[in-house]
């Protein structure tokens, strides 16, 4: 541990406070008479209150951490992250938070199992939530290890263990309400932690944007430490990302239409009571997303301002060193600790801490309804009393929970980017299409489904995994955009043959009953 560094006792405190609140609200919540009162809370969440555990779901460990440290790494380029980030629900908003509501199932496989009456979807559905749900868990898993481990002292693999077993316990207990009523505060607390890593140094410095902008602009010098040359206009100006169209186009499409996919996301618009609440909760998402995206840049370009000037700013060696490491996670840390001291590097831990356990928490709630709802109960046992359903849920978390361990072990020495646009991009190519052509295409077909969803599913693997096996013309740094395009081609190419070959007969019985449900106006 570099000289200096003291371990923050704030931050213990604050951790132990929000885990303390954590059991208690567990415990009051224990009680889930159906499967959709642990699965959806009983369906009757509020707008406001669910949009705040929304975002808590979404601002993963990789969002707190992530985008102000790719902006402090790589300036004008890590802009194009939180910008995807936030166009997601735009989309989310248009095309699939309403009609999915109105259809009132559980999950993502439950839509594609009922909407084209097969059993293969279904499964397949269910292969899709897992890949994505494990690649999304891994880097949150491995966030929390190397952050955690660092600021506390604790080892990695003590840490992985530690918060999988905590989060598993209360996913298992409390289900979808005690879950969410955790996310709503754990939101507020890495929100807040954010807005004063932002208001400090714009109010009370006085680092307006165009002035911290403006500096690194104009420098040209060495970088502390490290001794590498820094440009200040490859810095502030468009660099690989956006000036490589075909690799800026495929992330922008991957981190955009990604979001409308991730199955930990859509799930929870399960849970509001009606259509009209799950757009209402898209919207108040998109402002606090919005927000704090805003914030986030800021926060990681001022960080690179105060590390160019490490020794006019009286930045501490430690915390120099942290930043010349591993800024790209760290930023975030740093900020807390130089704008506030021990105190706000406190609150800015317990803020990753509560990102971690958020978003945790939704994927094993997903994971488990894939797995004991989908799986268990629709295919293998339909007339599966209530109860019993309810104990498989309870299970079924307790395993995906536990599975959060030998994830975060493998992912020890992977890179979070990685990981987590593998998830983006199988989710983009996955669910987004088959979504949005389910909803709004009457004559999509059986077929067409499956068809959409092996094509994304095995074209986001082959593209990452033997990407160095692939044409130059083929590899991109994140495929999720490119393979989407072919899923949606996928759809549209064995719906059509099924339905030359049957003719009406390839359309499921129900399918108009079905589209007045998703887009006709909701009765009371």
């Amino acid at each position: 541990m570099e000289a200096g560094y003291q371990i923050p006792i704030t931050a213990l405190v604050l951790i132990g406070i929000m885990l303390a609140f954590t059991v208690i609200t567990t415990w009051l919540f224990r009680v889930q008479k159906t499967s959709a009162d642990y699965y959806l809370a009983g369906r009757k969440v509020n707008s406001f209150i669910n949009a705040s555990a929304i975002s808590s779901d979404y601002l993963s460990a990789a969002s707190f951490l992530g985008v102000a440290g790719i902006a402090f790494l790589k300036g004008f380029d890590g802009i194009i992250f939180a910008f995807g980030f936030f166009v997601g629900y735009i989309a989310l908003l248009l095309f699939l938070a309403s009609p999915l509501r109105k259809f009132g199932k559980y999950t993502v496989p439950d839509f594609v199992s009922e909407r084209f009456h097969s059993k293969t979807a279904r499964v397949i559905g269910v292969i899709g939530v897992l890949c994505i749900s494990m690649f999304y868990m891994a880097p949150q898993m491995l966030g929390a290890g190397k952050v955690m481990g660092l600021l506390l002292n604790i080892e990695y693999k003590k840490a992985i263990v530690i918060i999988a077993l905590i989060i598993t316990a209360y996913v298992s207990v409390g289900g979808m309400k005690g879950t969410t009523v955790n996310q709503l505060v754990q939101f507020w607390i890495l929100f807040g932690a954010m807005f004063l890593l932002a208001f400090i140094p714009f109010v009370i410095k006085g680092y307006t944007y165009t002035d911290v902008i403006s500096f690194l602009h104009s420098l040209n010098q060495p970088e502390p430490i490290t001794g590498k040359m820094f440009v200040g206009a490859d810095y502030t100006s468009p660099g690989y990302w956006l000036t490589n169209l075909k690799d800026t186009f495929s992330l922008l499409l991957a981190l955009m239409f990604g979001t409308a996919g991730l199955p930990h996301i859509l799930v929870r618009f399960y849970t509001a009571p009606d259509g009209k609440a799950a757009r209402r909760t898209v919207i108040y998402v998109l402002i606090l997303i919005g927000l704090f995206y805003i914030m986030s840049p800021y926060v990681g370009h001022v960080m690179r301002y105060v590390y160019m000037q490490a020794d006019k700013m009286h930045l501490a060696p430690h915390l120099t060193a942290w930043l010349a490491k591993n800024g790209k996670n760290l930023a975030v840390p740093v900020a807390g600790s130089y704008f506030g001291g021990q105190i706000l590097l406190g609150i800015v831990v317990a803020g990753a801490f509560a990102a971690i356990l958020s978003t945790v928490a939704g994927l094993i709630i997903t994971c488990a309804g894939a797995i004991g709802h989908d799986l268990v109960v629709n295919v293998f046992n339909p007339d599966m009393p209530e109860q019993n359903r309810v104990k498989i849920a309870r299970i079924a978390s307790v395993l995906v929970g536990l599975l959060g361990i030998p994830l975060g072990f493998v992912a020890e020495n992977l890179q979070i980017a990685v990981l987590v646009g593998l998830a983006f991009a199988i989710a983009a190519s996955t669910f987004f299409p088959v979504l949005v052509m389910g909803i709004w295409w009457p004559k999509m077909t059986k077929n067409g489904a499956i068809a959409g969803l092996l094509t994304g599913i095995l074209g986001s693997f082959i593209m990452i995994l033997g990407k160095s096996y692939l044409p130059t013309a083929l590899q991109f740094k994140n495929p999720g955009g490119f393979v989407m395009l072919f899923a949606f081609a996928a759809i549209i190419l064995f719906s059509k043959l099924e339905y030359a070959q049957k003719g009406e007969a390839a359309l499921p019985e129900d399918v108009e009953e079905v589209m007045t449900v998703l887009h006709g106006a909701e009765q009371g």
